[in-house]
C-alpha cells in the first residue's frame, strides 16, 4: 500500500486497530459521513460479489448505500420465502424502512443464458443469403422484437415476486448482451442480405445505435411499467462516447447517445481507473473522458447522470499500479458531481483473496476504501444538491480537447494538473466550483468565473470544493470541505 493511500486511511480513522481485522471491523471504525436530513441524492449501489448482511446493513444505515439483493431471477424466488436466506432477510429489513434500507437488483439478463438462448429462432442471429445462420452465431440488428418481448418478460417476472416483499429503489441492468458494436461484429452483419437492406446508406454508427435503442427500449419500458414506484433503472451503459474524437476510429465501439438515451432512467458513462485510460493524469485522463461525456449528454439536454465507478482492482501484470490513489480518486469524484453526477454504481472486478467478508489483513482493502471515498463525496453533495438539481454546469472559455464542436466544461488554470469545473445556482449569484490537484501536491490557483470574476482556489489532491459569492462586487469564496477526506464532517 503507498504510503499516500495510507495517509488517506489514517485521515479517514480507518487504521490504528490493534490487529488484523475484517472488512465489517474496519468499516466500523470509520468515520462516517454527514448527509443532509432529508436529502434526495438516490442511494449508491454496487457491482461486484454480493456482500454479507452485516456488511450491506452498515453500508446502507451510514454510508449512503442501498441494499444489495444481486441478480432477480428465477433461482432467487424460492430463496425470498426461506426467512434465513439472504435475499429474504434484505427483503425484509428493506421492507421495515424503504428509506433507510434502499433495495437495489440487477435485472435478470437472459440473452446471456445460455438456456434461454437455446430457445431463439434463427432469426435472431445474422443469415447468409441462403438463410443459413453464421458461425459463431452473431445477433442480429433485425433480430424479432418479439426476442427481446421474451427477455423482458423473464426479467420482470422475478422482480415482480420481489415486489410483493419489498419496494425496489434501484435497478441496475448490466448490458453487455445482445446487440454489439460496429468493431466486434461489422464483418458478420455485412455478410446478411436482410441487415445490409435496412442498413441502406447509413453507416454502422447511425445504424447500430438507432437499432441498439429499439431493441433495449422492449425490456426497459417493460421493468419501469413493472417497478413504477423505483427511484432509477440503470442500464450499463447509456453515455456520450467519453472517446468521442480521441482517434479515427472511436465511432466502431460506441453506440451514440440521442438514440440511446431512452433506455436508462439517467445518463449512465463507465470510466475506470487504467482501463482505456492513463489515470488521473495525462493525454486520456479519467476527467477529460468524463467531461467529453458529459458535453454529449448535456448537448442531448440531459444534466444529470448515475455513473459506473470504479479506482482500480487487481490486474497481475500491472501490479501495485492497478490501483489509484485513494485521495485523487475523492478529488475526481468531487469534480464528477460538481459535472451533474447524482451518485453511482461502485464496481470492483476482481475476486480477492479471502474473499469480501473475510479478508483479514490490518489495513483496509482497497475495494472498501474506495466505496467509504465515494459514501463520503455523495454525502458532501447531499448538502449541495441544489446546485445540481437548480443549477447549471458552466461551459468554460474553451472546447474540449477532443470533441471541438463542444464546450470544454472546465475552466484553465495554466496548470494541466489543476483542473476547475463550476457550477451556477439558476435562481440566485451563487457558484460552486470545484478544484483539483490531479497530480498532486496541493497548489494555489487562479480562475476566471463568468459572473464572478477571477479568484483564487487551492487545488487538492483530495479535491476542494467552493461555495461562492459576490460581496461589495468581489468574489467571496468559502471552503464547505476543510476536511478533505472526511469532508461532509463540518456540515
Amino acid at each position: 500500500m503507498s504510503k499516500t493511500l495510507l495517509a488517506a486511511f489514517c485521515t479517514l480513522g480507518m487504521t490504528g486497530l490493534a490487529s488484523a481485522a475484517t472488512p465489517l471491523e474496519h468499516l466500523r471504525a470509520a468515520p462516517r459521513p454527514k448527509f443532509r436530513e432529508g436529502h434526495a441524492l438516490p442511494p449508491l449501489t454496487r457491482w461486484g460479489w454480493r456482500l454479507s448482511y452485516d456488511i450491506q446493513v452498515e453500508l446502507a444505515e451510514h454510508w449512503g448505500y442501498a441494499l444489495e439483493l444481486g441478480e432477480v431471477n428465477a433461482a432467487l424466488v424460492p430463496q425470498l420465502d426461506d426467512p434465513k436466506s439472504l435475499p429474504a432477510r434484505l427483503c425484509a429489513l428493506a421492507a421495515t424502512d424503504p428509506k433507510r434500507y434502499p433495495l437495489s437488483a440487477l435485472a435478470y439478463r437472459a440473452p446471456c443464458d445460455g438456456k434461454f438462448i437455446a430457445t431463439l429462432p434463427p432469426e435472431a442471429w445474422c443469415q447468409d443469403a441462403e438463410g443459413k445462420v453464421i458461425e459463431p452465431r452473431t445477433w442480429s440488428p433485425e433480430a424479432p422484437d418479439a426476442v427481446f418481448q421474451k427477455a423482458a418478460d423473464a426479467a420482470v417476472a422475478p422482480l415482480k415476486k420481489v415486489l410483493e416483499k419489498a419496494p425496489i429503489a434501484i435497478i441496475l441492468n448490466g448490458g453487455e448482451y445482445a446487440l454489439s458494436v460496429a468493431g466486434h461484429c461489422a464483418k458478420v452483419w455485412q455478410q446478411d442480405p436482410k441487415v445490409m437492406k435496412a442498413k441502406g446508406e447509413r453507416d454502422w454508427f447511425d445504424y447500430i445505435s438507432e437499432r441498439k435503442a429499439r431493441q433495449e427500449l422492449i425490456i426497459t419500458e417493460a421493468i419501469r411499467a413493472a417497478c413504477p414506484k423505483r427511484l432509477l433503472y440503470i442500464y450499463y451503459y447509456v453515455e456520450g462516447c467519453p472517446h468521442r474524437n480521441r482517434y479515427g476510429g472511436w465511432k466502431a465501439w460506441a453506440w451514440d447517445y440521442p438514440p440511446m438515451r431512452r433506455v436508462s432512467d439517467l445518463a449512465s458513462s463507465s470510466i475506470y481507473y487504467q482501463h482505456f485510460n492513463s489515470g488521473w493524469t495525462g493525454n486520456n485522463d479519467m476527467l477529460t473522458q468524463a467531461l467529453n461525456a458529459t458535453a454529449q449528454h448535456l448537448a442531448a439536454g440531459d444534466a444529470l447522470s448515475y455513473n459506473w465507478l470504479n479506482a482500480g482492482w487487481t490486474r497481475e501484470k500491472m501490479g501495485d499500479k492497478a490501483f489509484g490513489d485513494i485521495v485523487r480518486y475523492a478529488g475526481y469524484l468531487k469534480c464528477y458531481y460538481t459535472a451533474g453526477m447524482l451518485g453511482g454504481c461502485a464496481g470492483y472486478f476482481a475476486y480477492p483473496k479471502g474473499g469480501f467478508d473475510g479478508d483479514i489483513q490490518p489495513e483496509p482493502p482497497h475495494w472498501l476504501a474506495q466505496m467509504t471515498a465515494l459514501g463520503h463525496v455523495h454525502a458532501l453533495f447531499s448538502h449541495l444538491e441544489e446546485f445540481l438539481q437548480k443549477g447549471d454546469l458552466l461551459p468554460g472559455p474553451d472546447k474540449h480537447r477532443w470533441s471541438k464542436d463542444l464546450p470544454a466544461y472546465e475552466f484553465p488554470t495554466g496548470d494541466a494538473d489543476a483542473r476547475v469545473v463550476a457550477r451556477k445556482h439558476r435562481e440566485r449569484d451563487e457558484w460552486l466550483i470545484t478544484a483539483w490537484a490531479a497530480g498532486g501536491p496541493d497548489r494555489k490557483a487562479s480562475v476566471t468565473i463568468p459572473g464572478l470574476g477571477a479568484a483564487e482556489v487551492e487545488a487538492r489532491a483530495c479535491g476542494s470544493v467552493y461555495r461562492a459569492v459576490l460581496k461589495n462586487g468581489k468574489p467571496l469564496l468559502t471552503l464547505v470541505d476543510r476536511d478533505g477526506m472526511n469532508p461532509s464532517s463540518g456540515l
